[in-house]
């Protein structure tokens, strides 16, 4: 796990020109949005406004980012490797749960080094207060006021979706169905009230990098993880393979 992130934290460094193809654009993207992230929120809630099945559908999907739903499907892949036999399932399932902690991990650190509001906090006033103001979360602050940028949601929602896609690519309709799955949970959050496009942007570039990255170091991976029982409660035992 600390090899991962040390390797994550310093891609940067080993950037190669296709990296660049892809994150000079995102990167763009992000910085113009973010510059109109009031107006393009405004938008979004004037279609919400006029189209009440954005709300009775909005809740649904943004579940496809919670914690739960993340882990929840990592562990079913896991379990139905296991019981089928199946190394991809087991090996799916592995790396969506140890992809869940990368991404947690780099939201959080991207949360309190930029300390951005959410639309939800001041009735959608969009201000950016930092490093260290954004430790105040701690101190009994509203953490709404400090933890819009980059969208947690987003960034789980797509790195689960990438790792599903590159498993499963030969089966034409996964990949379209997982893109099309984390491309709603990124939305949701604008219409939920809790992050701008940018922050979502942003978000779905991470996880989807994040994701990538995963299958292609772990995709071989010698971890076997057994879940089970102590008393009333649970544990997990992990062999490591030599």
């Amino acid at each position: 796990m600390l090899e991962d992130q040390c390797k994550l934290w310093t891609s940067p460094l080993r950037a190669q020109k296709k990296d660049l193809i892809f994150w000079i654009p995102v990167l763009t993207t992000t910085t113009v949005t973010a510059f109109y992230d009031k107006e393009i929120y405004s938008a979004f809630k004037d279609f919400q406004d006029t189209n009440d099945w954005v709300s009775d559908i909005s809740p649904v999907i943004t579940w496809g980012g919670e914690n739960v739903f993340v882990l929840s499907v990592g562990g079913l892949f896991y379990l139905s490797g296991v019981i089928s036999k199946k190394d991809k399932a087991k090996q799916t399932g592995l790396i969506a749960l140890q992809t869940w902690v990368h991404t947690g991990l780099i939201a959080q650190v991207g949360k309190l080094l930029t300390g951005r509001q959410r639309p939800s906090f001041e009735n959608g006033k969009d201000k950016w207060h930092g490093f260290p103001a954004s430790l105040n979360r701690f101190c009994g602050e509203p953490s709404s006021k400090y933890d819009a940028f980059p969208s947690g949601h987003t960034i789980e929602a797509w790195a689960l979706a990438t790792i599903i896609a590159e498993q499963y690519k030969n089966i034409k309709i996964v990949p379209i169905l997982s893109y099309s799955l984390a491309t709603g949970v990124g939305l949701s959050r604008i219409t939920e009230d809790t992050h701008w496009l940018s922050d979502v942007i942003l978000g779905a570039a991470l996880g989807y990098s994040i994701g990538k990255f995963m299958v292609r170091e772990r995709k071989d991976t010698r971890w076997t993880i057994f879940p089970g029982t102590s008393g009333d409660k649970m544990k997990i035992t992990a062999f490591y393979r030599f």
